[in-house]
């Protein structure tokens, strides 16, 4: 087996290294190969093929030589104690794409058996005609020796030929024997696979159409870099698209495929620019072909006519460098793109006009220069918006101002921003207010800091901004009580910066946290005791006995019982807050839900009553209020689980066989069953001696026979039902039942 490992995993490595000179796609037209495992080194991808176990079996997708156990795409069966049910099977299939076929299939891989009862497969089969088998280990049929494993295969590849095919199946499964409907779980049964490449046949070409949905394509009048977009889609994805204009090929557009995949490239839309500098001038055909996987070509139906006309017209887009945001310095920069003018006069000049947004306070200018196409350091006359038109002039000093470009604005301010902090307000004073005045570009947002008083550490409030204020909230339930200062930055729509620590009069923003009252909310199970006192003096005493009522945060209670849970909400002076709403939040194995919602009486008081249907977490919240302090208190219930136990019967000779059984009644069970263990006293301790699990009604049936017992013995037994992740319950346990046991005379 050592051997055969190194020699495939030289297999694999001198794989890889070809792999740099080819790509997966080098299969002839109308064909491809799809790639997987060692074939796909140094990915070993599996995703082409479906996979599908039943109880008892297992797949893997292990095809990288490095890692630990059993390497290679496995089926087989799960090892373990026990059997294997007849008809139970894992999977690992490849299908051919729709509309296309196996041609042949390389391949190698290996199986082992040390149970002649599973059969371990690979073949090849379509919608018609026999299955072609590859690898074939028929169950009950060339057994290995007893003791011993059966293998078969080599790292080494061949090929198949599977030709008309469309399925390529891995399968591994019980088949059993008369006899024993079953198989051996405790040996490792297995088919896997090193290295698959299958040869697939499409006889189909893609299809593809031009979307006319741009200039370019509806047939317009264009120049520059122009965009086709095409939709195109085959039954193994398209590859390559490209435009031919008149015959010669002007662009194309590689889509990226995976040809370890059973679909290796995409399909849908795409685009293929073309420079419609490097075409002739006029109308032109324009047609796109697309390239499938395999290789097979189809050109758009219906060809599109293009229009190409490089000599501009009297008017270009102009551009502000950096766009038409608001900025503090006054240094503009303009932009525009003069098209190839074939046999016309090159622009040697640029004339603009500069006007306040009302059109008032207009100011000309111009520049000069060879094909100029930007102007630099325009300054606009004062702060504000100003609205920017540019007009050209040729060499033969041709220029029109009704060919001026749309409006480009000019925005300028240079002031920051003036602001203060406001006076809290008495009826909502966590609210931090920020006044922020900026007569020119507005205000565009800003932040609101908070340091405890003596730290230089700042710590960034959560800020809004609400019409020209700086909104933010003082959290006094997360910071800690004590003296706070408080500053505030602002910045314009042009990112002038100012900040401030003072408030609108003047004097230093300290705050004194908390802002709001304090509460306390007390919460617990309600326990009455009798509490004794002795009272009197000089020799005349006596006792006093009261009950008194006490609040437990936790509380072990019996399945269906019913609890009564108090509280007491008041302030930090111990007064009650009346008419509050405290909140009952559930949390149990799920996620945290609203139970219900409390109303404190006038004495701040509020009772809940619980139902001990599983062990959960009640959390008692009050959410605070503008002017009051949150308080909270947790509540924990445990709920041990319960179940009957019977056993039949309850006297017995040695040899004889007992049932146990029972029903848990603290349902729901999880999903796989519960679990429940069955213990018996031993040596003056309880001991777990079967386990076993439930069923979809909570029942369970534990079968025992005796066979060591002699003299007469008397024996306790009891289930057991532990908790588990998933399950709302403690460990609970079902009373003791007595068996009497009989055997022979003791030795």
């Amino acid at each position: 087996m050592l051997r055969r490992r190194l020699v495939w995993l030289a297999l694999v490595a001198a794989a890889s290294v070809l792999a740099c000179f080819g790509q997966a796609s080098s299969a002839a037209a109308g064909e491809f190969t799809i790639e997987t495992c060692g074939f796909d080194a140094p990915r070993y991808s599996t995703e082409a093929f479906e996979d599908f176990a039943t109880r008892g079996m297992m797949w893997k997708r292990a095809c990288d030589p490095e890692g630990h156990g059993l390497r290679g795409l496995i089926t087989g069966n799960v090892v373990r104690s026990g059997r294997v049910a007849r008809g139970a099977r894992s999977y690992f299939i490849l299908r051919a794409p729709p509309g296309t076929y196996f041609r042949s299939l390389v391949w190698s891989g290996d199986i082992e058996r040390r149970d002649c009862r599973y059969a371990l497969h690979l073949w090849a089969d379509g919608p018609s005609g026999q299955p072609i088998p590859v690898k074939n280990r028929r169950a009950n049929i060339g057994c290995p020796r007893p003791g011993l494993a059966q293998a078969a295969g080599w790292p080494g590849t061949e090929e198949y030929p599977i030709d008309g095919t469309t399925r390529i199946v891995q399968r591994a499964v019980c088949v059993g024997a008369p006899r024993k409907p079953y198989c051996s779980a405790r040996g490792f049964n297995y088919i896997r696979t090193f290295k698959a490449k299958a040869h697939v046949v499409d006889p189909a070409p893609p299809d593809i159409r031009v979307l006319q949905d741009n200039p370019f394509t509806s047939g317009q009048w264009v120049s520059g870099l122009q965009r086709v977009n095409y939709d195109a889609a085959d039954n193994v994805g398209v590859k390559l698209a490209r435009a031919v204009v008149s015959g010669v090929y002007q662009g194309e557009h590689a889509r990226a495929c995976d040809f370890a995949l059973r679909v290796p490239c995409p399909n849908g839309p795409g685009v293929i620019e073309i420079n419609t500098r490097m075409l002739s001038e006029g109308s032109q055909v324009l047609t796109v072909e697309a390239l499938d996987a395999a290789d097979n070509v189809r050109a758009s139906d219906a060809p599109t006519t293009v229009r190409v006309d490089n000599t501009a017209p009297g008017a270009v887009a102009v551009a502000a460098e950096g766009g038409e945001a608001w900025r503090n310095r006054n240094d503009f920069g303009l932009l525009w793109a003069n098209p190839t003018e074939n046999d016309r006069a090159p622009v040697t000049a640029a004339h603009y006009r500069l006007c306040r947004v009302d059109g008032t306070d207009c100011r000309d200018g111009s520049r000069s220069g060879p094909s100029i196409d930007r102007l630099s350091d325009i300054a606009v006359p004062s702060p504000g918006e100003w609205q920017f038109r540019m007009w050209r002039e040729d060499a033969a000093g041709n220029r029109e101002s009704t060919n001026a470009s749309l409006p480009v604005i000019l925005r300028f301010d240079p002031e920051p921003p003036e602001l203060g902090f406001e006076q809290l307000a008495a009826s909502d004073p966590t609210r931090i207010s920020v006044l922020v005045t900026d007569r020119v570009s507005g205000l565009a947002g800003g932040q609101i800091e908070i340091s405890r008083e003596g730290s230089d550490l700042w710590q960034t409030l959560v800020t809004r901004q609400d019409g020209d204020r700086l909104v933010a909230r003082l959290d006094d339930v997360v910071l800690s009580p004590g003296s706070y200062r408080l500053r505030a930055t602002a910045r314009d729509r042009a990112g002038n910066e100012k900040s401030t620590d003072t408030r609108l009069d003047g004097q230093p923003m300290v705050v004194t946290l908390p802002v709001r009252i304090p509460t306390a909310l007390r919460a617990g199970v309600a326990r009455r005791r009798t509490e004794r006192r002795v009272i009197g003096r000089r020799g005349n005493r006596r006792e006093v006995r009261r009950e008194v009522v006490t609040l437990e945060p936790s509380a072990r209670v019996a399945l269906g019982d019913q609890v009564r849970i108090g509280g007491r909400l008041e302030s930090s002076d111990r007064q009650p807050i009346a008419g509050a709403e405290v909140l009952v939040l559930r949390r149990g194995v799920g996620a945290e839900q609203l139970a219900q919602v409390l109303t404190t009486d006038a004495q701040g008081a509020y009772a809940y009553t619980a139902q001990a249907n599983a062990s959960h977490t009640l959390r008692f919240v009050f959410q605070g209020t503008p002017l009051m302090l949150p308080a909270e208190s947790e509540v924990v219930l445990s709920v041990p689980a319960t179940s009957t136990i019977e056993a039949q019967p309850r006297r017995l000779r040695n040899g004889g066989m007992v049932r146990f059984g029972g029903r848990v009644g603290s349902l729901p069970t999880p999903p796989a069953g519960k679990l429940v263990e069955l213990q018996v006293v031993l040596s003056g301790e309880w001991q777990t001696f079967r386990t076993t699990y439930t069923d979809s009604a909570g029942a369970w049936r534990v079968p025992y026979r005796f066979r060591r017992t002699c003299g007469v013995t008397r024996y306790r037994f009891r289930a057991r039902i532990p908790a588990e992740a998933g399950y709302p319950f403690e460990t609970g346990y079902t009373r003791a039942v007595r068996v009497v046991v009989r055997g022979g005379r003791c030795r």
